[in-house]
């Protein structure tokens, strides 16, 4: 397929928006010939193509710290969720449901607020988020169930825990707009609350005075929530894809626009980004962690079937609070200390994600999860085929750019598309960040779904700058740890 085929789906995109949530970025693209379990399995199996053992120092990204990788998790999770594709069958991406807003609205923190998803808040009148009272976990109910808007963060301890921070950031959010410390988004000081409602009538009181303080209470729930959504889309543009895009491939995106992919004006997700593209952050996933100074362990057990109680892994589920992280090890936080630092992007990912315990694979039973299929790998290589995904090579000369050779692949059939932007990483910038069809994918899908987000600043005002960081007009991770209270110096 020639580039020109390639420089037209805008259109098609938005053409297809209202028949279903997910779209094709490249509609003229044939489907890779489907090739089944037995070739899944030679790439994803353990032991196979895409095995990179336990991680190495010689596989670490020299830069960007460990913490990214999680929050690319948590980003994946605030847009799609699709729970209706079944591995082995086929389904058109405009036949599928995207069970979260295709949006950066965090709605896995929010859900649909304090009224509808009452689960997920404390109660109080402010609209604040539920905190178990231990401060170092989720809020639970029976069974050790996370009171959370989206069950797949609490997969792993390290998303829990950076999601954990985004609940802490609203409520600090909240409490420094009450007391006045704060503007909301316009540079505007909330007025003080008004005196609660007398029990007994009013008489002559207007319909305004009756809903003060009620209005009150939902002026500052908005207000923290769209200076929390606002400066987490800051992070998401500035500070999250330059870490893994191809610089030049993110300028051209950002300062003139997506080529490929048009958000619509009902925000969709496309199938190259859903099952390929953002997937291909797994290989940025180490083997084990550094969590606090006393505690270290693998992301998921040697031993699949293994006990999750007493902690020696990263599963998730309940946390006590000397397992709590230590942000120092994940993020650019302390002056004294480093933080770990990310699996570099190549064509292989960890061990550990190629024979996933149950708690890890969302919907799987016990008793359920036959091994082959426990794979993260094989999932993903199976889960391209049910939505027809093109091969990598495919993409590659449709956005112009030349495809790796056999050679530079390992691999002499078309390639699978998760597989083809891990070893283009791999070959084209040593791992560093992704090259031009990973880049292209991944920065016109967030960067379109950004400005398309009827709520985001892009939006509503263009012209906004952070104000809570600690430079102005700046704001990063580490200005959104210090505001959740989680940085020990």
């Amino acid at each position: 397929m020639s580039a020109t085929h390639g420089s037209t789906p805008c259109a098609h995109a938005g053409a297809n928006a209202t028949s279903g949530d997910f779209v094709r970025m490249f509609p003229n693209l044939p489907p890779r010939k489907a090739t089944g379990l037995p070739l899944a399995l030679r790439y994803g199996a353990p032991g196979g193509l895409v095995d990179g053992g336990q991680t190495s120092d010689g596989q670490l990204h020299p830069e960007v710290p460990a913490g990214f990788t999680f929050l690319g998790q948590f980003i994946d999770h605030d847009l799609t969720l699709d729970v209706l594709s079944v591995l082995g069958g086929r389904a058109e991406p405009a036949s599928l449901t995207d069970f979260r807003t295709p949006r950066l609205d965090m709605d896995s923190v929010y859900g649909a607020g304090p009224v509808v998803s009452r689960h997920l808040y404390d109660g109080s009148p402010q609209g604040k988020l539920a905190v178990n009272p231990n401060g170092a976990d989720f809020a639970r109910i029976d069974g050790d169930v996370a009171r959370i808007g989206d069950p797949r963060n609490d997969e792993n301890m390290l998303l829990a825990q950076l999601h954990l921070q985004m609940i802490k950031f609203h409520n600090r959010v909240t409490d420094l707009l009450a007391q006045g410390q704060i503007t909301d988004a316009f540079g505007r000081t909330l007025p003080p609350k008004p005196a609660d409602e007398p029990p007994t009538q009013q008489p002559g009181a207007t319909l305004d005075q009756l809903l003060d303080v009620d209005n009150y209470y939902e002026d500052l729930h908005a207000s923290a929530k769209r200076l929390v959504q606002w400066h987490y889309q800051w992070i998401v543009l500035h500070e999250f894809l330059p870490n893994f895009l191809d610089p030049a491939v993110l300028s051209d995106i950002v300062d003139n626009g997506p080529r490929f992919f048009d958000a619509g004006e009902r925000p969709v997700i496309p199938v190259e980004f859903s099952a390929a593209g953002f997937r291909a952050f797994h290989s940025t996933i180490r083997s084990s962690y550094r969590i606090n100074e006393r505690f270290s362990g693998k992301l998921f057990p040697d031993n699949p079937d293994a006990p999750a109680s007493p902690r020696v892994d990263l599963r998730g589920g309940p946390v006590l609070p000397e397992h709590a992280i230590d942000w120092r090890f994940f993020f650019d936080v302390s002056r004294s200390l480093k933080p770990q630092t990310t699996r570099r992007v190549q064509g292989s990912i960890n061990t550990q994600l190629l024979d996933l315990p149950v708690s890890a694979v969302p919907g799987a039973k016990p008793g359920a999860l036959a091994r082959p299929v426990a794979s993260l790998a094989v999932r993903n290589l199976l889960r391209s085929e049910t939505v027809g995904l093109p091969s990598g090579q495919d993409v590659a000369r449709a956005i112009g750019d030349t495809p790796l050779t056999e050679a530079e692949l390992g691999t002499a059939e078309p390639s699978y598309l998760w597989y083809y932007i891990l070893k283009e990483a791999e070959v084209r910038a040593r791992g560093r960040h992704f090259g031009p069809v990973g880049s292209r994918i991944i920065g016109e899908t967030v960067v379109g779904l950004l400005k398309a987000t009827p709520s985001s600043y892009h939006q509503v005002f263009p012209a906004w700058r952070p104000t809570l960081g600690e430079t102005p007009g700046r704001f990063e991770m580490t200005d959104l740890l210090y505001l959740a209270g989680s940085i020990k110096d």
